[in-house]
């Protein structure tokens, strides 16, 4: 994935988190609850190392909720 799709990525976990929640634990949920305009903004000053790190959190993230959401 390229940078620009790597940042459109990221904007599209600022809308919403894939599992339909914001967890407390999740590294936007602060950003989430504010308006829409002002997390683009803020996705858009961020370097492309912040933008590869939100990414691998998401990504470790979201295989462990699978994996939990199998346990159960």
């Amino acid at each position: 994935m390229d940078a620009p799709a790597k940042r459109a990525y990221v904007m599209g976990l600022l809308v919403a988190c894939p599992y339909k929640s914001n967890p407390t634990t999740c590294a936007l949920y602060d950003i989430r609850s504010k308006p829409l305009k002002e997390r683009m903004a803020w996705v858009r000053q961020l370097t492309d190392k912040q933008i590869q790190d939100i990414i691998e959190i998401h990504e470790e993230c979201f295989v462990r909720r699978e994996y939990e959401t199998e346990l159960v």
